[in-house]
């Protein structure tokens, strides 16, 4: 065969002389014819059995593709498709293994009332009546709280062993009520300087309470006992923050056109600003625990028609708390007009209700009232220093008033001697 070929590409590179290619073409056909007699049919019985034995393994695929059709057509159809569904289902399972490993995780409310939070708030004796209108309006804003009359204790009152002042008697209040948080508020100077505190009491903390009256009885001395109740105050409940409150308007104050239901739940808002600082953070949780209103509280609503608003800027907490209201269009025109501005037909703004207040963070403590301090606010300038630098430049405004009226009377007294005497002043007296 391969002699065959050489041939023919012979035949077609001699194209040059017709006379030259008879010939070459005459003694190749001549050798070809021998080299045919001698073993063709060797060649051919070769041939034919590579042919058959290709033709039989042929046969012997399909065989063998219709024996696994026939096999595959025994198979249910169900049994694969039920394979087919576990595949899968196994896939969508590793798939929400690894968004929920990487996702943080969803907690799903089921209606229920199960947040049962209460929150303190109550005053101490003294407070002016802006105070206590903001009181009064924080009652209404926090349907989950319970009320206290004015408070009147004494520096040197021991609750319990468990610190003194106020910080042991509304921890002891707050366990007589079941309150978890506290919002206190107390007033310096005659009313001058208010103080805002809020955090968790020793009540939301009764297991760790319970182990250090245990570690104190179980103690054959008095070292640990005394110590354990020195400490039961740092060490149970809390965090607690203290705020310097100004900058107050309530509610009936600011005459403002904003209205929601009463103990309907806020929608809480918070500046970026609450992620970024640690101090902030961990504020941000006392306002969810406090302003929250636990969902399935039997005196709230089961409605959202408002957002308190928690904004942080020069150094201080702004709060401000608004109504949601979303408006219709009435005609076809209105409709257009607003679906063009903001892609809806209805359009939703906000309107404040108040109370407005401004909060100064001073210190942030670890237990409730007291204990470890966590933050310190070093640029907190203290109502008194403030108080006494006023005074201090008033004080020296009259100074320099007065030295004013004796530079006028020494000028007075010497333009006097300068002037000589007039003999003639005396004629008409």
């Amino acid at each position: 065969m391969a002699k065959k070929r050489s041939n023919k590409r012979s035949k077609v590179t001699a194209s040059s002389e017709p006379n030259e290619i008879e010939k070459v073409n005459n003694a190749i056909e001549e050798e070809n014819d021998d080299v045919q007699h001698v073993g063709f049919g060797d060649e051919q019985e070769h041939d034919d059995n590579e042919e058959e034995e290709a033709l039989s393994s042929e046969d012997e695929e399909v065989n063998e593709d219709e024996d696994d059709d026939e096999e595959n057509d025994d198979i249910p159809t169900q049994s694969i498709s039920a394979v087919e569904q576990q595949h899968v289902q196994e896939q969508r399972e590793a798939e929400e293994t690894m968004n929920v490993a990487s996702a943080p995780p969803i907690i799903q409310s089921t209606g229920r009332y199960q947040n049962k939070q209460r929150c303190l708030i109550l005053s101490a004796r003294g407070i002016t009546a802006r105070y206590r209108h903001l009181l009064e309006d924080l009652k209404t804003l926090i349907p989950h709280h319970k009320k206290e009359s004015k408070l009147d204790v004494g520096k040197n009152y021991q609750g319990g062993g468990a610190g003194g002042g106020y910080g042991a008697a509304v921890n002891e209040i707050a366990e007589v009520r079941g309150c978890q948080t506290v919002l206190f508020l107390e007033t310096r100077k005659r009313g001058q300087d208010g103080y805002l505190w809020i955090g968790r009491t020793s009540h939301s903390n009764n297991d760790h309470a319970a182990l250090l009256r245990a570690a104190g009885e179980s103690d054959d001395g008095d070292g640990l006992a005394s110590s354990t109740n020195k400490l039961s105050l740092m060490m149970n409940g809390g965090p607690s923050v203290k705020f310097h409150i100004t900058n107050i308007h309530t509610m009936d104050e600011l005459k403002l056109t904003g209205n929601c239901m009463k103990g309907s739940r806020p929608i809480l808002s918070f500046d970026k600003s609450f992620e970024e600082r640690e101090e902030l953070n961990l504020i941000k949780h006392l306002f969810v625990d406090v302003f929250g209103t636990p969902r399935g509280h039997p005196k709230s609503k089961p409605f959202v028609d408002r957002v308190m608003g928690f904004y942080y800027g020069d150094g201080k907490i702004w709060v401000r708390n608004y109504q949601i209201l979303e408006q219709t269009a009435t005609t076809a025109k209105e409709a257009a007009i607003q679906k063009k501005l903001t892609g809806h037909s209805h359009s939703t703004s906000l309107i404040e209700i108040g109370p407005r207040f401004v909060l100064d963070p001073i210190r942030i403590f670890r237990g409730s009232f007291g204990g470890q301090t966590l933050f310190v606010n070093e640029s907190f300038v203290n109502p008194n220093v403030t108080r006494s630098q006023e005074k201090k430049e008033k004080g020296e405004r009259y100074v320099r008033r007065k030295g004013a009226e004796r530079k006028r009377k020494v000028r007075e007294r010497e333009i006097k001697k300068s002037v000589p005497v007039d003999p003639l002043a005396d004629v008409f007296q």
